[in-house]
């Protein structure tokens, strides 16, 4: 087949620019965060981050990305291995990271993580089958109990607070590792007796399953919680005030742990100052773009907590504005 010389120019320029655009490389963004699943909190933090500091850079200029992660732990292990720029990990995830403690004994202590901002609070929640008759972690012995899926801030906490109670898995009748969705249908499904979740209140899971399966949230509290307190500062107390749920009157005595936005030292100190500049430029929008962050407060946001350092770029940030020494 023969071919005219304007076909011949018309394929020459169309293969010129197939093979331009296979040489050049897709751009990463200049920040990526990993978050948590689009069920949780986590992840309308990290896209508001984005949203402010995207809104703040010329157009073109800079970008931010949000990265849904399977939970705390694979979030600093792709912050360790420099796939994401920034994770939002719960406080006392962090602690054990920078000490190289719990789930991250194998890789050692991180001395390189350092905070930006905390974020809202989680309270630890557990939620039992009203017809048992319990309302204290204490009673779960001999009963059919979730841990929280494996590398999730539920496992980790739940596992502190069998610690600190005595209690080892042999002593529950059985023992799950199911997801939130999962252990949800469990319990409505009498499979299970109890479940875990580490969330903001009020929220539309507990909500589901109180209302449709009966459930009741149970105290964790008790003179063993408070000796675990006091030797682990990452946590906080909490309560979960009374009439929240149907059926649940009183106030809920639990611990808490803090959202943390938590880079590394390979952060940059501009880009770094930049990120919070933009969170706190327009903290009015940001406190609008989630229920659960109409509750938060310049200084609580400032308040770095005691699990790593703060960021120095940040903390030029804060210093800038007053808000520290």
């Amino acid at each position: 087949m023969r071919w005219s010389a304007n076909t011949r120019t018309i394929c020459a320029g169309l293969l010129a620019l197939a093979v331009s655009g296979c040489a050049n490389p897709i751009v990463r963004p200049d920040v990526v965060i990993g978050t948590g699943t689009p069920s949780g909190a986590y992840y309308p933090l990290s896209g508001s981050i984005c949203r402010l500091f995207n809104f703040d850079a010329a157009e073109g200029e800079r970008r931010c990305v949000a990265e849904i992660a399977a939970g705390p732990i694979a979030n600093l292990d792709a912050l360790r291995n420099k796939r994401i720029d920034i994770a939002i990990v719960p406080s006392d995830v962090l602690a054990d990271a920078v000490a190289g403690q719990g789930p991250f004994t194998l890789r050692g202590p991180d001395p390189t993580l350092r905070v930006l901002f905390t974020g809202h609070a989680d309270a630890f929640t557990i939620v039992a089958r009203r017809e048992l008759g319990i309302r204290n972690v204490a009673g779960l012995r001999g009963k059919r109990v979730n841990m929280g899926s494996p590398g999730s801030g539920e496992r980790l906490g739940m596992a502190r607070i069998m610690t600190a109670l005595g209690v080892t898995q042999r002593d529950f009748a059985e023992v799950h590792e199911l997801s939130a969705a999962e252990q949800h249908r469990a319990l409505c499904a009498d499979e299970l007796d109890a479940i875990v979740y580490s969330v903001g209140h009020p929220n539309g899971l507990i909500e589901d399953v109180v209302r449709m399966c009966d459930g009741v949230l149970l105290d964790v509290s008790g003179p063993s919680i408070d000796t675990m307190l006091a030797s682990h500062p990452e946590y906080e107390r909490a309560v979960i005030p009374g009439g929240t749920y149907r059926d649940n009157p009183n106030d809920v005595q639990t611990l808490g742990v803090r959202a943390v936005v938590v880079a590394t030292t390979r952060l940059s100190d501009p880009l770094a100052f930049d990120i919070t500049k933009s969170v706190f430029d327009h903290f009015d929008d940001f406190r609008r773009l989630h229920p659960l962050f109409a509750m938060l407060s310049v200084d609580h946001m400032a308040d770095f907590g005691p699990s790593a350092p703060a960021h120095t770029g940040a903390l030029r940030f804060y210093r800038e504005r007053g808000w520290v020494k």
